[in-house]
């Protein structure tokens, strides 16, 4: 059921993005709607594939829909949504290259998926990569440094 509600609020905010993008100059909304057809496929996929799994599960006569709750998990994913909003909340005030390495670091230095020179090439280079696509190839007008 967590990978529906996960799809679902992939979907979500696929259209939100699309509905920001159509305020964007012609040629950069491109690349949002692109990405956003991307992740409506993989999220309609993932949908489909949690299915297919139920229908296995009921034919053995297995199925469970709502699973004994693992807490840690669903406060690990509150966590990250709540961090996902303060994230775009906050580039408007302390500017892009402040808080996307601030969102990069917070959950990789808790999780500590990977160790510390993995976890600062990663923030570098995807604050890097998202900079080179949105500020200098696409133009667009994002706040880079603190408000003041």
């Amino acid at each position: 059921m967590g990978r529906i509600l996960v799809a679902l609020s992939a979907i979500a905010l696929v259209l939100f993005f699309w509905n920001e993008a159509s305020g964007y100059p012609r040629q950069a909304a491109h690349l949002p709607v692109l990405l956003g057809w991307v992740v409506m496929s993989l999220a309609i996929l993932a949908i489909i594939q949690v299915a297919a799994g139920w229908r296995k599960q009921k034919l053995a006569g297995t199925l469970v829909l709502l699973p004994k709750q693992n807490w840690r998990e669903l406060a690990l994913g509150a966590g990250f949504l709540g961090l996902i909003i303060v994230y775009a909340w906050s580039i408007a005030y302390v500017g892009y290259l402040i808080a996307t390495p601030a969102f990069l670091l917070i959950p990789l230095l808790a999780l500590r998926p990977v160790g510390w020179i993995a976890i600062l090439l990663t923030t570098v280079l995807v604050t890097g990569a998202i900079w080179g696509v949105f500020v200098y190839f696409l133009n667009l007008s994002i706040p880079l440094t603190p408000a003041i």
